[in-house]
């Protein structure tokens, strides 16, 4: 979601809406990351993933792109976590155990980043229409409006340019991790490379529209210029990806 467009910046969820993930685990190899997995549970939908959706498919501005744009990445995160839980459930492993469990802390560290910057969009988000109500009357209240637009629409820029920063460490987590991934969950893997391509494209192009709504040209290149840097760290992990996915018999 963007102002250029709509007049709006990405919406995001209240941090009551989407629950954090921890940053660390128990020693237990397949040990819960989530309140939600526990023995006997039945569903694995709560109340507040459904009122996140509720509100995500409503009238209100937000949330909407921005936020479920987040939340693929949080999700991507959370299967490398679940993928190396996999491995270290194997007694043979050797050196490759604390590569592993270190992968696993840091992608449940990039999900719990993720939820923070969901929270920090919907800042954003209010900032932009703040400076959108200010007065216009006179030169110089159209002057301080513009400058605080700016302001606001840089940051807007910025959030969505954090999301793809981490979504795209996720993607580079995945890659490094393919070659040691059990075959029962490399289906897992590749739903974690999807969503954190869905996630730093999707917010790529927030932070491209929004920036282009700026009124300072060379502050909104800077921010095009780093989207740009991203998207192509993005392709060359998201290739190689793929291609690792395909050698394992999933392709596409």
């Amino acid at each position: 979601m963007n102002p250029a467009g709509r007049n709006r910046c990405p919406r995001v969820a209240d941090a009551s809406i989407v629950q954090q993930t921890p940053t660390h685990f128990k020693d237990t190899p397949f040990a819960p990351n989530h309140e939600a997995r526990r023995v006997g549970s039945t569903s694995y939908i709560d109340d507040s993933l459904r009122s996140f959706l509720v509100k995500l498919g409503g009238r209100s501005p937000e949330p909407a792109g921005g936020a479920a744009l987040a939340l693929a990445g949080a999700s991507a995160a959370a299967l490398v976590s679940l993928t190396c839980h996999a491995g270290l459930g194997d007694s043979d492993l050797g050196a490759e155990h604390e590569a592993l469990r270190a992968c696993q802390v840091r992608s449940a560290d990039l999900s719990e980043r993720i939820q923070k910057l969901i929270d920090q969009d919907v800042h954003a988000y209010r900032a932009v229409l703040q400076a959108l109500r200010m007065p216009q009357a006179t030169d110089d209240q159209r002057r301080a409006r513009q400058t605080s637009l700016d302001d606001a629409l840089a940051r807007a820029s910025e959030v969505p340019l954090e999301v793809a920063r981490a979504s795209l460490e996720i993607l580079a987590l995945a890659v490094r991790l393919e070659p040691s991934v059990r075959p029962v969950v490399v289906g897992d893997l590749a739903a974690s490379v999807h969503l954190a391509e869905a996630a730093i494209r999707g917010s790529l192009r927030n932070a491209r529209v929004n920036a282009g709504a700026m009124v300072d040209a060379s502050r909104a290149q800077t921010i095009i210029q780093a989207a740009e840097d991203l998207g192509r760290e993005a392709n060359r992990h998201a290739s190689l990806a793929h291609q690792a996915l395909g050698d394992r018999g999933l392709p596409g």
